[in-house]
């Protein structure tokens, strides 16, 4: 460990001259620059503390003496050249402090950089600080990538970041999860200590995104079991035990995206995105009246209905789901049922989604429903625009059928006998939806769908025989429209009659 009287022989040090005091009473641990003499009162013990002129106007030599022997400090450096009393010699001597003056050619930074790259370079000091450093994170098991960053830099003196991508002009060591690159650990300065401890830090950061993600996946295992139990007690309790949090208020935000790829290992931009977007959430902001009409995110003031605000009582739980991606929004069981979750802007979703919202639902059960509610709402969203359940109006039974996967297959059957009608077949769906939309007026469905009025006839025609349906039986006839509407809403773009993928 390096003294006073060692660093007087190093560059930096064969600057300054030693007016009082002993040069080899304390080891000295940092180099710190104090420029208000209250930062003196708190510098570490084994300090040599450089004082700059600003400190010096408010404090004399001997009380800066006497606050660094309360400190336990190694020594003080006073700016420029300085004389010597009997007085300030004695009390140099009692407190155990080296009283050093500085050159005045000489910056104190210059100085404070040359004094702590000696200090440092010390083997005992690197391996003291580095063996402080790496036993205190081995103390903080289940401790956050916060806290874990924040005691490392505490420890070492330097302030440890981490980024997706190493900066070239920082230091860097790499964070891997299950063996692949997952971020970096970055810092700045050339300390032998930080760079050693960055790789703890690096290993330790791994450790504790593999536990999370892996506490994560078995809390979506647990939601997607939970949403296609038929037992949902039994589901539900699973879902507890993973910590899926089950009983609060909930509310589901569904994003359609039936060309997504869940395989694991590959890229999944939509997941990813909702994942960023989800983890950003403010504090407290919107449950199912927490939207204006233009889609969430675009409240207006005063917005956020009579029950207060709510904050999220779990991370949002944000996992692929059938056609899409599912993201969990849950305020405690307590909350009151007015009060409002944080929803993240319109803008902040993947554009080239359609996005459904369910309502606000409570317990397991209505885990369920707001689930089902936003899938159903999403399929009548085109890309890029929200869709709210209870905004459906009379569309909200039509919207249930469509995102109901036993609706689909009955509404499926129902029709397949169409698709024996040969050239017709890819058009005979629409001209029926449209024809019944119409009351059964072939002019009106003419009109919709572009064709001459016989044109209509002649389709109707064959369709009612390929379906063996009397059109005039009115129960026949409202079975037919919603099995047309549930077909195409689901195979369609909303709105449109074109489908997306030729039958």
């Amino acid at each position: 460990m390096r003294r006073v009287s060692d660093l007087l022989r190093t560059p930096a040090g064969r600057r300054l001259t030693l007016v009082a005091g002993p040069w080899d009473a304390r080891e000295v641990g940092s180099v710190v620059l104090v420029d208000e003499m209250r930062e003196l009162g708190s510098a570490a013990p084994g300090a040599l503390a450089i004082l700059s002129r600003h400190a010096m106007r408010s404090c004399d030599v001997l009380d800066a003496l006497r606050l660094a022997g309360r400190g336990g400090l190694a020594g003080i450096v006073l700016p420029g050249p300085s004389g010597t009393t009997p007085e300030m010699v004695e009390l140099a001597r009692r407190e155990g402090v080296a009283l050093l003056a500085g050159a005045s050619d000489h910056s104190l930074s210059d100085t404070v950089l040359g004094l702590s790259a000696a200090v440092r370079a010390d083997p005992g000091l690197l391996l003291r600080r580095t063996r402080e450093a790496i036993d205190g994170l081995g103390a903080m098991e289940g401790a956050g990538e916060d806290d874990i960053l924040r005691a490392a830099s505490a420890s070492v003196g330097v302030a440890y970041v981490v980024a997706d991508l190493a900066d070239p002009a920082a230091n860097a060591t790499v964070i891997r999860v299950g063996g692949r690159p997952d971020g970096y650990v970055c810092w700045e300065g050339e300390d032998p200590a930080a760079a050693i401890v960055a790789q703890v830090v690096a290993t330790t950061l791994g450790r504790v995104r593999a536990a999370a993600r892996e506490a994560e996946a078995a809390r979506e295992r647990a939601l997607l079991a939970l949403l296609g139990a038929k037992d949902t007690r039994t589901a539900a309790r699973r879902a507890r035990h993973e910590g899926v949090p089950v009983d609060g208020w909930h509310v589901a935000v569904f994003l359609r995206d039936p060309g997504g790829d869940s395989t694991p290992g590959t890229a999944d931009p939509v997941l990813r995105d909702a994942r960023r977007t989800a983890a950003a959430l403010p504090g407290a902001r919107g449950l199912d009246r927490g939207f204006g009409d233009r889609g969430f995110g675009d409240t207006g003031a005063g917005d956020t209905g009579p029950g207060g605000t709510a904050d999220l009582s779990a991370p949002p739980l944000v996992t692929r789901w059938q056609d899409g991606v599912l993201v969990l929004l849950t305020a405690d069981e307590r909350t009151t049922p007015g009060a409002c979750l944080p929803y993240p802007p319109r803008a902040q979703w993947p554009s080239v989604v359609g996005a459904g919202v369910g309502t606000c639902q409570s317990g397991p059960d209505g885990l369920r429903r707001t689930a089902s509610q936003a899938r159903a709402a999403a399929a009548r969203a085109a890309a890029g625009e929200i869709v709210r359940f209870d905004r459906l109006g009379v569309h909200a039974l039509l919207a249930e059928l469509s995102g109901s996967e036993s609706a689909l297959v009955a509404a499926r059957d129902m029709l397949a006998p169409l698709e024996r009608l040969g050239a017709l077949s890819g058009h005979a769906v629409p001209t029926l939806k449209a024809y019944l939309d119409s009351w059964g007026s072939r002019t009106r469905a003419a009109e919709l769908l572009s064709l001459h009025p016989n044109a209509v006839a002649h389709r109707i025609r064959r369709i009612a025989e390929a379906l063996d349906a009397d059109l005039s039986d009115p129960q026949t006839r409202f079975a037919l429209q919603l099995a047309c509407h549930v077909v195409l809403d689901h195979d369609c773009l909303p709105g449109t009659t074109t489908p997306i993928s030729s039958s």
